[in-house]
């Protein structure tokens, strides 16, 4: 057996086992109408094998330790989901004879956005999830344009900073009406971004800005950090494999580029400590929410009006079919911090240089 599964303390495994308890509840209540019993959950020492359902008088659902060491706790989870789409058909629709990835089985999958192909082959499925998240060869390119004009919102010039990031935009809202225009077949991923944590206000305004102007849905989920046995929420986003990847950079960016600027501005005004960096932040952030939504009326003029795309609703309502809404309120601390926020906010530019998480580390993208 691998020394590092050896040495897993037995306090974490089961720690493990009552987070896969927890995800199935949710689960159960969310796409199976609290329809099935727990069954006896079992972390498996299969190399190669994602998890199994083993139905009959053992009802039995194993995920692999390896998966669990390896991934992120997410694609356990789509794992767990899998296993249950199989215990849905045989312990509630009472289908034992049907071929084990059977039509019922896969049109189960489909009306709750459960990935079918979550079984066999760890390698394998790895794959496949790292195949789904690349745009197609043509999106690819539209990709490529939208970073060399990430590039030019380097320049010094601010006008010319400015505009490089304005047509960046209009390139992708030209390419998302392209596509629901042509009513092509589209290919829609999800991935968890950020860090699992607390939600707030800060973070809050962050998700506004990505759905309303990148193209991507999103929500609050609870996440789960197996290695720390750390709960928290964690953001989702679906959409085009371009969109995904370009809101997590915006998403990454955003979280950085305002530590940068909170850092800057608290130089500048000799305050100590970080008493007022939500109230700037938050300011900073809402100014590049106004400034893109004057960018939008301007495309309104053009007649280039996103209206958003109805099946990529459909996708993300099948994935979460019981929502709730909230909201958070936050009251400023500091006027001149505040205001300060507000006019860099306005003047920011999504520039093509600060990338990956938020612990002020410079990365690019690529």
């Amino acid at each position: 057996m691998d020394k590092n599964r050896e040495t897993i303390d037995n306090a974490l495994k089961m720690a493990w086992i009552m987070q896969l308890k927890e995800d199935w509840k949710t689960a159960n209540y969310h796409y199976f109408k609290n329809s099935m019993r727990p069954p006896h959950f079992e972390l498996s020492g299969a190399d190669r094998i994602l998890g199994n359902w083993r139905g009959g008088h053992w009802r039995r659902l194993s995920v692999s330790i390896f998966l669990i060491q390896s991934y992120p706790w997410e694609y356990v989870q789509e794992v767990l989901y899998h296993e249950m789409a199989h215990q849905y058909v045989e312990e509630i629709l009472g289908i034992r004879d049907d071929l084990p990835h059977g039509e019922i089985f896969k049109s189960i999958c489909r009306e709750n956005g459960i990935d079918s192909s979550a079984t066999g082959d760890i390698h394998t499925w790895m794959e496949r999830k790292k195949n789904s998240f690349s745009a197609q060869s043509g999106n690819h390119t539209i990709l490529d344009k939208v970073h060399k004009l990430l590039a030019l919102a380097q320049s010094k010039n601010e006008h010319e900073a400015q505009l490089a990031m304005a047509k960046a935009h209009e390139l992708l809202l030209k390419h998302n009406l392209s596509l629901l225009d042509a009513h092509a077949g589209r290919h829609y991923v999800y991935k968890q971004i950020g860090n699992i944590g607390n939600r707030d206000a800060i973070k809050s305004l962050i998700c506004s800005i990505l759905c309303k102007y990148f193209f991507v849905e999103a929500i609050w989920k609870f996440g789960y950090e197996q290695h720390e046995n750390k709960n928290g929420r964690a953001l989702e986003i679906y959409g085009l494999p371009e969109n995904v990847e370009m809101a997590e950079y915006v998403y990454n960016y955003l979280q950085n580029i305002s530590e940068l600027l909170w850092i800057e501005y608290k130089g500048q005004k000799k305050i100590d400590g970080n008493k007022h960096r939500r109230t700037f932040i938050y300011g900073l952030l809402e100014g590049f929410y106004n400034k893109l939504e004057n960018q939008a009326v301007t495309s309104h003029s053009n007649k280039l009006v996103w209206k958003g795309d109805p099946k990529l609703k459909e996708f993300f309502f099948r994935r979460n079919p019981r929502r709730s809404r909230t909201s958070h309120r936050y009251s400023t601390s500091c006027h001149d911090a505040y205001a300060s926020g507000i006019n860099q906010g306005k003047n920011l530019v999504i520039r093509k240089g600060v990338h990956g998480k938020s612990n002020g580390e410079i990365k690019y993208l690529n």
